[in-house]
């Protein structure tokens, strides 16, 4: 007499809300979604700055001593690298000129320093002039350099 047509369409409809949660939790504990995750690691910040153009910092080093960087141009452009800010701290380098494809000696930044053993996670914008063309180029990290200082 009584039909159970809607009892599958319900089951049907739980079980899909059921794994469209868990689909959510598993994508924000992997990171996928801003401010659901515990921010990078090492080895993800050092992939991001290693890739970032047209100047890549394809190493850091901080310790209670100062701070040193390692820069590569990616571009095709002669570059001059003029300022490296870190955590709103100008490091009053000397410039570093970048051949095309050239990685740098390191910068040294004496005044820099951090305690030895504590991790740090301190945004980058790395000021440079292109050759024969623009000045003042800000080249600003979406992702901080992560560490433990030395």
């Amino acid at each position: 007499m009584f039909s159970k047509k809607g009892q599958g369409t319900t089951e049907y409809l739980i079980i899909l809300a059921v794994i469209i949660v868990i689909a959510l939790v598993v994508a924000g504990v992997m990171g996928w979604f801003p401010g659901m995750s515990a921010g990078i690691n090492e080895t993800q910040s050092k992939a991001y700055w290693g890739a970032t153009s047209p100047i890549s910092l394809s190493d850091w080093k901080l310790a209670s001593t100062g701070a040193t960087f390692t820069l590569k141009n990616m571009g095709a452009d002669k570059l001059t690298v003029t300022e490296i800010n870190v955590n709103n701290i100008d490091l009053n380098l000397t410039d570093v000129v970048l051949t095309a494809g050239a990685t740098s000696p390191t910068a040294n930044a004496a005044g820099f320093t951090c305690t030895a053993g504590q991790s740090f996670s301190y945004d980058v914008v790395i000021t440079y002039d292109v050759d024969g063309g623009l000045t003042g180029k800000k080249l600003t990290g979406s992702k901080p350099i992560v560490g433990t200082c030395q």
